[in-house]
């Protein structure tokens, strides 16, 4: 099951390569919306997904997440709208110590977003490579992360983010079960890396894959790296 990974939604021009390859245009996201609804797929929050691998709830068909990482502005000046439109939900990965800072999402807009059915969850206080940070450091920063989220939206946080994937990406694989074992500690049920792939294996839900969506990616593309039809197969 495709997990998605999405960072900015907008159309302004693109600061650095980094950042055009970490921007979906509005208009791109609006088509990758529209293919998703055309090819059947319904959009579901990691707590529903572990209530269905977990505790025997249902799920639809083709489900698929949709998440955005960091908490940027334009989470909820450009991709909320578009998500609302199409009846899908996302989960906002959310770094506490930023909010409220220019560019990013405020409490208020967290607030608003959550009512609305968004999932939000943890993705650290600063955005560290737990990798390479002390166990005290990442034991703050996974639960200060939840404290910030939980007392400001009044809701329950159960899932976290790693920062850029680490220590998935370059860690050592003992480092790896450390940092999982301090997740399951934090009182998280579960936690996604940012490694590229549709697989997704229960006995692993603190190492939970995503595929990323890059700017710049037609529809086509879009398509195969998320395992679905070819849009034109469809009608879509």
């Amino acid at each position: 099951m495709a997990i998605l990974m999405y960072h900015h939604v907008n159309s302004a021009p693109a600061a650095s390569e980094l950042n055009a390859r970490l921007t979906v245009t509005d208009a791109d996201f609006a088509r990758q919306l529209a293919y998703l609804r055309c090819a059947g797929y319904y959009s579901i929050t990691l707590s529903q997904l572990f209530d269905g691998i977990y505790v025997g709830a249902s799920l639809p068909e083709k489900p698929v997440i949709l998440t955005f990482d960091d908490g940027y502005a334009d989470a909820y000046t450009n991709a909320f709208p578009q998500l609302k439109w199409a009846g899908f939900g996302g989960s906002f990965a959310i770094v506490t110590g930023w909010a409220g800072q220019p560019g990013y999402l405020n409490w208020e807009q967290m607030q608003e977003m959550a009512t609305a059915g968004m999932e939000m969850v943890a993705h650290s206080v600063n955005h560290p490579d737990l990798g390479k940070e002390s166990d005290e450091i990442v034991r703050d920063q996974l639960g200060r992360s939840r404290r910030d989220l939980e007392e400001n939206l009044g809701q329950p946080v159960s899932f976290f983010v790693y920062p850029a994937g680490e220590p998935f990406r370059s860690g050592s694989r003992e480092r790896q079960a450390q940092v999982v074992t301090m997740v399951q500690e934090a009182g998280y049920r579960g936690a996604l890396t940012a490694t590229w792939n549709l697989a997704q294996d229960p006995a692993t839900p603190f190492s939970l894959n995503r595929v990323r969506v890059s700017g710049g990616v037609d529809i086509q593309q879009f398509a195969e790296n998320m395992g679905g039809p070819a849009p034109a197969a469809i009608g879509c």
